[in-house]
């Protein structure tokens, strides 16, 4: 039975999704076109993703008032009222544009290095893939698992895996890959989990390297994640106004780090 939301359908919605699939598909291939190599524009992919904003809004927003507006207020939205009632409505409809777009742009960012890598990779003749999903992931998901006890508090923790980088004689993981549009998100989830597996787990897991790669920051000379992720083996930045210090580099650096694992 296909139900509709304030005249919002199945149909509509997988309208929508296609309309976002094209959208962000399209960016990239713009973007591997501008800048000739897979790796440069991976350099980029963060100013690429900030400049899609606006664009995604177009199709993000219209369908989140259509889902979400309470019926009687769809036509107000033409123009700008400013009653209560409205404002409420604004509210929910934001927070829906909110939860829409955070989790998009995430889960894009991760689909894009991904087939920015596996496109370097061929063209360079490494032999080495990258997944975001399947057997290989879900395994280093859900076993590598380490627990802190802290007085009477026990935690566990677990990898955050976005992409996996895969040997392709062996099918063996070569390294783990968080990423992260900005490092607001739960980048210590991946810095504590690398702490306690170099501490706690066999060996065949802890030659496994943890990179995180990521959008936006830009890591200044004061910033307390500059020092934080200095524990991980590498981490790699889609944004030219970066500064590199340490274990930051630029996204085109990962190719050749990982290309030493095999």
């Amino acid at each position: 039975m296909k139900v509709a939301v304030n005249g919002w359908t199945h149909e509509n919605e997988e309208q929508y999704g296609q309309q976002i699939r094209r959208l962000f598909e399209d960016k990239l291939k713009q973007a591997l076109e501008t800048y000739g190599s897979p790796l440069e524009a991976g350099n980029r992919l963060g100013d690429v993703l900030r400049e899609l904003e606006v664009e995604a809004a177009k199709l993000v927003v219209p369908r989140s008032v259509q889902k979400h507006a309470l019926p009687e207020n769809l036509l107000k939205w033409a123009g700008l009222i400013a009653d209560e009632e409205m404002l409420l409505d604004l509210r929910r409809v934001s927070t829906s544009i909110a939860n829409t777009m955070r989790p998009l742009a995430g889960n894009k960012f991760a689909e894009w290095i991904t087939k920015v890598l596996n496109l370097a990779f061929t063209q360079q003749d490494i032999p080495i893939y990258c997944v975001t999903k399947g057997e290989i992931k879900k395994a280093l998901t859900q076993r590598p698992v380490v627990t802190s006890t802290d007085g009477n508090q026990r935690q566990d923790y677990k990898p955050d895996v976005d992409i996996v980088a895969v040997n392709e004689s062996t099918d063996s993981p070569l390294a783990i890959l968080s990423a992260k549009t900005t490092l607001a998100e739960r980048v210590m989830q991946t810095i504590v989990w690398k702490r306690y597996r170099d501490e706690r787990l066999p060996e065949e897991l802890r030659k496994i390297r943890v990179y995180l790669v990521t959008a936006w920051d830009v890591f200044p000379p004061a910033s307390v994640n500059r020092d934080r992720v200095q524990e991980l083996d590498g981490t790699y930045v889609c944004n030219a106004e970066a500064t590199y210090y340490g274990k930051i580099k630029p996204f085109s650096s990962i190719i050749k780090d990982l290309s030493e694992l095999i």
